[in-house]
């Protein structure tokens, strides 16, 4: 049961809102492939780390190419900082428990996404799971160079049913019951249903999915896990 009312969460991508491809591989890291549920994942020992509260200006064009992160909407200014903040993440059907940070737009326009894999960025820009309406982001990157595979490599197994606890800043957690779990390309996500600020509270959680493009491409999809709160 939730104890806090939340809004939807989606994995990946800034907003006010640009366009929202994520490319998830950072810094040139070697793709999980199609076989990563039967990898061995590295993860590193990270800390949960309390959101910052700043509130920098995000670009107001959507940029060019999705790159290797994540397409938004262009960003609206944040009016205010929210109450409770998302600090974890948690699937327990699947293994997966990473900290939340607070995460805007990038320089090139896409939303900014947290450099190590196993950490996952909350989209500051939009709704948070205290919100009564909208979509609640969330997006990581699916491996890098330096870390390896992350743990968001285990999104892929996630199923229609499976529970999703995100913890807040003031202890309370907001509960979620998955709904949809797809592969969608880069360029056919539809950035105004997953960064939607109106419609009805879900959460989504996106990471990168998909063939990967040795020639400097990046993944082809991004895999977009949908939840509804409980």
């Amino acid at each position: 049961m939730r104890t806090t009312r939340g809004a939807a969460v989606v994995l990946m991508a800034a907003l006010p809102v640009f366009g929202l491809a994520a490319g998830c591989s950072s810094s040139g890291a070697a793709p999980a492939g199609s076989d990563r549920s039967e990898r061995t994942e590295q993860t590193a020992s990270v800390s949960p780390t309390t959101p910052s509260p700043a509130r920098p200006t995000a670009p107001s064009a959507p940029p060019a190419t999705a790159g290797n992160g994540i397409r938004v909407r262009p960003a609206d200014p944040p009016t205010a900082t929210k109450a409770a903040l998302p600090t974890r993440l948690g699937l327990d059907a699947i293994g997966l428990d990473v900290p939340v940070v607070a995460v805007g737009v990038a320089a090139d326009g896409q939303m900014e996404l947290p450099p190590n894999p196993a950490v996952i960025g909350w989209y500051r820009f939009g709704p948070s799971t205290t919100d009564q309406r909208g979509s609640v982001v969330l997006g990581g990157h699916l491996d890098s160079k330096q870390y390896g595979v992350g743990p968001l490599a285990r999104l892929r197994k996630a199923r229609p049913g499976d529970t999703v606890a995100i913890r807040l800043s003031d202890n309370s957690t907001s509960t979620y019951r998955v709904r949809t779990v797809e592969d969608i390309a880069k360029s056919k996500l539809a950035l105004d249903r997953v960064f939607d600020r109106d419609g009805a509270p879900l959460l989504r959680i996106i990471t990168c999915g998909g063939p990967y493009d040795r020639n400097g491409g990046g993944y082809r999809d991004n895999l977009v896990v949908t939840a509804a709160p409980v």
